[in-house]
């Protein structure tokens, strides 16, 4: 096992991929009704008892899990006060360039392609078959949803959520906290905070 690991958000899909990359997982911070019927670890607690936790577990690495960037923002920052380390999980089914940078608690599911001169900020996950294609820079928080395509020198700006079958076309700015639809084509800049959607988007 490389390192030991606490998922806060006990997703089966999360689950798989940490144990896809032979991650040993302590255990899982979740609601008191979470259950698994598939997976044996332990529920450890809730976010309210991170202080607690970090007494007994403070070697291992957190995974922070939900897809909503505003809310792995704010789980970063509760588990962060109290002296978490956090993992940046990287499936071995997933193709990264050499030349590009991947950011702390990131989290990159299979299929993934992340071609070259990438940069990518803190905490950014990248959901199954993303393709994010030359010199993009991806900001802190944000989400790229399955299937998603990032053609060359898109920036998405922090916690923004790029949908699922999306595409961004070339030289695109994507502004903080916005939310690209599920197939939509993005063909001009879009400014911070607003959602759009459509072929193009609107």
């Amino acid at each position: 096992m490389d390192k030991d690991v606490i998922l806060v958000g006990g997703f089966s899909e999360m689950i798989e991929l940490c144990e896809e990359c032979n991650l040993n997982i302590a255990g899982i911070i979740d609601q008191p009704n979470w259950k698994s019927t598939v997976n044996p670890y332990p529920l450890l607690g809730q976010d309210k008892d991170a202080s607690h936790l970090y007494k007994k577990y403070c070697n291992c690495e957190i995974v922070i899990s939900p897809d909503s960037p505003i809310l792995r923002q704010k789980l970063y920052q509760h588990y962060q006060q109290y002296g978490f380390k956090f993992a940046t999980i990287i499936s071995p089914h997933a193709r990264i360039s050499k030349s590009s940078i991947i950011g702390e608690g990131c989290v990159i599911q299979s299929g993934v392609n992340i071609s070259s001169n990438c940069f990518l900020g803190k905490f950014i996950k990248l959901n199954t078959n993303a393709n994010v294609m030359h010199d993009n820079k991806i900001e802190d928080f944000s989400t790229i949803a399955p299937n998603a395509v990032l053609l060359g020198k898109v920036h998405v700006g922090e916690k923004s959520y790029i949908g699922a079958n999306s595409t961004i076309l070339p030289n695109i700015k994507i502004g903080n906290e916005t939310t690209i639809g599920a197939g939509a084509v993005v063909t001009k800049d879009v400014k911070q905070g607003v959602t759009v959607k459509g072929v193009p988007a609107k």
